[in-house]
C-alpha cells in the first residue's frame, strides 16, 4: 500500500522561502579526453562504512559517475567523528575544500559565508521548483543563518533523537510503561539496576552521547531556544539555570544510570550491549534503526520501541522541545563553470525525493522532504513510530553548539560534560566552557 508521509510537519512551519522558474542543469559534457580533462567532484561527509544508508550514498555516486563519464568523483566521507572533523579542518586550514562537504553548526558558518567557502543555496531552490519545494520548510530555514541573506545547507538525513528502549526488560523490571517525567525517569533506572541490567547505555569516549544526553536534558529544562541564547550571549554557561542541567547530567551518573566505566567506553560498545539486552536505553537517532530492527544484529528486534526523553514535571511548557538531527549537505562558494554546474545536479541527486525514498525503504533513513512514496509495507513499525513522535515536536534543536560563533564549543561542551564523568562538579564544567566564551571576547 502506498502511503505519502509527510515528514517532520512541525519542521514545514517557520520561515519561508521563495522559488520560482526551474533550470535543467543536466547538460552533459561531450569531450571524450584523458582522466586530466575529467571534471573532479570531492566530498567529505559522514557517509561511511558497512551501513545501508551508505551503501546508497556510494550507489548515486556511481550512477552520477555512470551518467557522466567526464566526471571523477573521489570520496573521502569518514564514518568516525573525530576523523571526519580533522579531515575538515586540514581542508579549511588549507583552503582545499571538497565540492560538497558539512560543517557541524550554524552560526560558525558566518566567517565561511564571509570568505566565500560557502554556497548560498537560496538562488538554487529558486531556479529549480520541484526539487527544492519537496524539502520541509523548517530543516531549509535552519541553515539560514543570523546576519546573512541566503541559506548554505541543503537539509539531508534527519529525525529525533529520542530514548530506544528495551520493552521486554521493561516487563522484567516491572515497569509499567515508558517514563514520561524526570522523576519517572529515575524510579526506571532503580528498578532496572535490581534487576542487574545498565539502565542507559553511554559511552562517553564517543564524547557526542553524553553530549546529545545533555541536549535533551536542556531543552526539556530551558526550551529549545537556550542554544540560540547561548549563542548570542544573552545566556551564560554560569548561570543557575544552565548549571542545573549539567547537574541532571551528573545526577544520572551518580545514580549508576550508566555503564561501569563509562567515561572509556566507545559508542560501538554500549550499542552492542543494548542489542545484547545488557543495557534497556540507549540516547540515538533513526540511523540505528536497521540494527534495532534486525533479526541478525539482536535477538531483541520485536522489542525495541522509541519514546521522547523524559520530561521535567516542573516545566511541562517543554514537554515537546526535542532534539532533532538535521544533517547538511554544503556546496563550496568558489566554484565556476562545469564543475559547479556537475556538482549541484549531483547535490540535487543525493537529496532528491528518488533518493530520499531509497533511504527510507531500504536503510530506515528520514530525509526532511514532505513530498515521498513510500511503501508502508517495507517500512518497520520503530521506523514509523519515530517518523510519528518526529512531527510532534513544538520545539526542535539540534547540538547546543549549533548557534554558538566558537567552532570551539563542539569539544568544549562535550568535554567538559565528560569531565563530569572522572571527577568534576557542574559548577567546574560550567565554568570551563564559559572560560571558553570569555576567552574569546
Amino acid at each position: 500500500m502506498k502511503k505519502i508521509i509527510a515528514l517532520f510537519l512541525i519542521l514545514a512551519m517557520g520561515l519561508s522561502i521563495t522559488a520560482c522558474g526551474s533550470k535543467d542543469t543536466t547538460e552533459k559534457d561531450t569531450s571524450n579526453g584523458s582522466n586530466n580533462d575529467k571534471v573532479e567532484i570531492r566530498l567529505l561527509t559522514r557517509s561511511a562504512g558497512p551501513s545501508m544508508s551508505a551503501q546508497i550514498f556510494r550507489d548515486i555516486l556511481k550512477e552520477f559517475e555512470d551518467k557522466h563519464p567526464d566526471v571523477v568523483i573521489i570520496d573521502e566521507s569518514q564514518g568516525d567523528e573525530s576523523s571526519f572533523n580533522n579531515k575538515l579542518k586540514t581542508d579549511m586550514a588549507s583552503g582545499t575544500l571538497p565540492n560538497i562537504f558539512r560543517i557541524q553548526g550554524v552560526s560558525n558558518l558566518g566567517e565561511y559565508i564571509k570568505n566565500g567557502m560557502i554556497m548560498d543555496m537560496a538562488p538554487i531552490y529558486e531556479e529549480d521548483k520541484e526539487w527544492s519545494e519537496g524539502l520541509t520548510e523548517g530543516a531549509v530555514n535552519y541553515y539560514k543563518v543570523p546576519g546573512f541573506d541566503g541559506a548554505y545547507g541543503v537539509p539531508a538525513e534527519s529525525g529525533l533523537i529520542g530514548v530506544f528502549y528495551n520493552q521486554k526488560i521493561f516487563d522484567e523490571a516491572g515497569i509499567d510503561k515508558f517514563p514520561e517525567t524526570w522523576t519517572e525517569l529515575k524510579d526506571a533506572i532503580a528498578k532496572l539496576k535490581d534487576i542487574n541490567k545498565i539502565p542507559l547505555a553511554l559511552g562517553a569516549k564517543s564524547t557526542y552521547m553524553a553530549g546529545h544526553l545533555h541536549n535533551n536534558i536542556l531543552y526539556k529544562w530551558l526550551g529549545a531556544d537556550a542554544p540560540k541564547k547561548l549563542g548570542d550571549r544573552s545566556m551564560k554557561w554560569t548561570d543557575e539555570e544552565v548549571v542545573e542541567t549539567l547537574s541532571y547530567v551528573k545526577e544520572l551518573y551518580d545514580l549508576g544510570a550508566f555503564p561501569e566505566g563509562v567515561a572509556g567506553l566507545s559508542d560501538d560498545i554500549v550499542i552492542t550491549q543494548f542489542l545484547k539486552g545488557e543495557a534497556a536505553m540507549i540516547i540515538t537517532g533513526p540511523w540505528n534503526i536497521n540494527k534495532f530492527t534486525s533479526e541478525e544484529e539482536t535477538e531483541y528486534y520485536n522489542d525495541i520501541k522509541i519514546a521522547k526523553f523524559p520530561y521535567f514535571e516542573e516545566k511541562p511548557e517543554f514537554k515537546d522541545h526535542d532534539m532533532q538531527s538535521i544533517n547538511p549537505l554544503m556546496v563550496n562558494g568558489k566554484l565556476e563553470g562545469k564543475e559547479k554546474e556537475y556538482t549541484i545536479e549531483l547535490l540535487k541527486m543525493l537529496t532528491s525525493a528518488d533518493a530520499a525514498k531509497r533511504y527510507a525503504e531500504e536503510a530506515q533513513s528520514i530525509f526532511p522532504r514532505n513530498n515521498i512514496d513510500l511503501d508502508e509495507g517495507a517500512l518497520s513499525q520503530l521506523f514509523q513510530d519515530v517518523v510519528e513522535l518526529s512531527g510532534t515536536s513544538t520545539g526542535i534543536a539540534v547540538d547546543v553548539f549549533d548557534f554558538d560563533p566558537l567552532a570551539s564549543m563542539q569539544d568544549r561542551t562535550r568535554n567538559s560534560i565528560v569531565g563530569m564523568f572522572v571527577g568534576n562538579t557542574p559548577q567546574q564544567a560550567a565554568e570551563e566552557i564559559q572560560a571558553e566564551v570569555d576567552k574569546s571576547n
